[in-house]
């Protein structure tokens, strides 16, 4: 009788020629993971974190060493995608954030040049408007402070006095180069506050010698004691000139001003 155990080969005994024929096959051998290059030295740039370049290397390169055998699983390269994607939106949002303070940085430049020029212009447009004021002074009455008076050939002149709250009876003395006092002249009913006396008001006879003269401006209490009051320099604004680019009044023929100066103009 036929023995068929002894025409159908064992699975043993098959079994190393099917690990000869597997070791001898011509499949691909895989090859070794590529080692990513350090990065090199001395260039003293420090990379820390990784960009968009570096991150597609890394991602390539691991798909292509990939164990066919037992390939990258699908979850994990959909999670490394969506990393990528995260990664990509990152360094979109971090370069708009620079173009965006690069365009605040262009727009503060310019606001500040605006604001130069405007500053500049408006200094000339108040130095005109000052040039234009000072001429139109001209032939007018000037108030500056100070204690000059100034009387011209006719015996003419005017002061300027704050009494305050005083009001009553008024003493002029009038000074002379040396600093002497060559005349008191009294008036009475002068009213508070600022205003203007003529010299003629006083009734100084004989007038006064042409010239600039200092004065002083009292005022009696209830015990007819002489409290002094502020004074003014006032005088014709005879001419103009420029000193250095500002306006300078001539007050009185002698004395010289700043229109700036200025603290009251009369007619």
């Amino acid at each position: 009788m036929f023995d068929i155990t002894r025409a159908v080969s064992t699975p043993t005994s098959l079994s190393p020629r099917f690990n000869n024929a597997v070791a001898n096959s011509d499949a691909p051998v895989q090859a070794p993971a590529e080692a990513t290059p350090p990065p090199a030295a001395g260039t003293g740039k420090k990379n820390d974190a990784l960009g968009r370049n570096e991150f597609l290397q890394l991602l390539v390169a691991q798909m292509k060493n990939q164990d066919p055998l037992n390939p990258m699983d699908g979850q994990e390269m959909a999670a490394q995608l969506a990393q990528f994607s995260q990664v990509e939106q990152l360094i979109d949002i971090n370069s708009n954030m620079k173009v965006v303070a690069e365009s605040q940085v262009e727009l503060g430049n310019a606001i500040e040049d605006l604001s130069q020029i405007t500053i500049t212009q408006g200094d000339a447009m108040a130095k005109l408007l000052e040039q234009s004021m000072a001429i139109n002074t001209v032939g007018r009455t000037g108030v500056v402070a100070g204690d000059q008076v100034f009387v011209d050939r006719d015996g003419k002149g005017s002061i300027t006095v704050d009494t305050g709250e005083k009001s009553g009876v008024g003493r002029l003395t009038v000074i002379d180069s040396k600093g002497e006092a060559i005349g008191h002249y009294v008036i009475g009913d002068v009213a508070k506050g600022m205003q203007s006396f003529e010299l003629e008001d006083f009734g100084i006879t004989p007038p006064l010698p042409p010239g600039q003269y200092k004065y002083r401006f009292d005022m009696a209490d209830a015990q007819a004691n002489w409290l002094p009051a502020k004074t003014y320099t006032s005088g014709r604004i005879t001419g103009l000139r420029y000193e250095q680019g500002v306006p300078t009044l001539l007050l009185g023929d002698r004395m010289s001003v700043p229109f700036s100066a200025l603290l009251q103009i009369r007619s």
